[in-house]
Formats: C-alpha cells, structure tokens, sequence
C-alpha cells in the first residue's frame, strides 16, 4: 500500500498509509478528502488523489493555482503532477512529505491469479487461499505456511536482494537523504 512519509509531532519521520482515494496536503498532517474540493474552493487546496484501473494505480498531485507547491524541488506544470516513489512533495506553509509505493513483506492468504503462480522456492503453483508473502519489492509470491516456508527458508528473497525478514521494515526513508 502507498503511503506517505511525514513529521509527527516529535519531529521524527512517520508513516501514513495512504488508504482513502484522496488526501489533503495543505494541512499538517495530510488528511483523507471525502469529497473532491469545489472549483471555488480547490485554488488553495492541494490534493494527492489515487486512479485505479484494473489493478493498476497511480496517484496524481493536483495543486490549487494559489498555492505553492513543489515536486522534487520543482512547480508542478499546470498544476498536475503523476507522483513516482519517493518524489518530494513541498506545500508552502505546511512542509514536506515523501511518497512511496513500498510496502511490507507479510503472510496474507494468496488471492490468485490469471495464470498459474509458481513459487521460486519449491517450484510447487500457489494455490488461491493459502498463506503466501508476496516479496515487496519484486512482488513475486511464495508459500510461507509450517509445511511450506519458503519465503523465510533463506535470508533473501530468490529473485532480488530484498530480505525475508517479516520485521525487517522499509528499505528507504526520508532520514537517509
């Protein structure tokens, strides 16, 4: 699940996953919008908003034209910007976030499929229902269940360097720029 990067009140960056469609960002912390702001009322709004298609998503930055707000240092051009994992996103008088499209590995139940799923592992399909972890970083899917634990059976997932360990947290934060 997307979610942003932000200073709480200790001054320590914080995750807020981003599980509504659209977010406020003119105000500290960013809040989720129920509805869309008026033409009269969104010139000083600045507005993160999810699309989804199919499974695809995509998240767009929609500023108002009387607010100051800049993606990776620069002005949004015609005030519409789609948003890419860890853009900065500065809104004048309120500060910066990040965002980012990383999620963590965890045992969820399989959801299936178009086609068959093999695992990397054991090389067995990943039958819809059962326990499987889904690696965060090349979504790639293995079973993790007492029988079959393959997603914790090495220290890396089989298909790229991301670990195995379900406590591992984010690869990447704003603390490391």
């Amino acid at each position: 699940m997307a979610h942003l990067w932000v200073k709480n009140d200790d001054e320590q960056w914080a995750v807020l996953p981003l599980k509504a469609d659209a977010f406020e960002l003119s105000v500290h912390p960013p809040r989720p919008v129920q509805n869309l702001p008026e033409a009269n009322e969104s010139a000083s709004k600045a507005v993160l908003l999810r699309h989804t298609r199919g499974d695809e998503t995509a998240w767009v930055l929609i500023a108002g034209r009387n607010r100051e707000v800049r993606m990776n240092g620069a002005h949004l051009a015609l005030g519409v910007q789609s948003v890419s994992d860890r853009d900065e996103i500065s809104v004048q008088g309120v500060g910066t976030v990040y965002f980012s499209t990383e999620s963590l590995a965890r045992i969820e139940e399989f959801p299936g499929a178009a086609q068959a799923l093999y695992c990397p592992r054991c090389k067995q399909a990943v039958d819809t229902g059962t326990p499987a972890v889904s690696c965060s970083q090349c979504r790639t899917w293995y079973h993790q269940s007492e029988d079959l634990p393959c997603w914790l059976y090495a220290e890396t997932c089989a298909l790229c360097p991301q670990s195995t360990d379900l406590d591992a947290g984010f690869r990447w934060t704003p603390e490391e720029l």
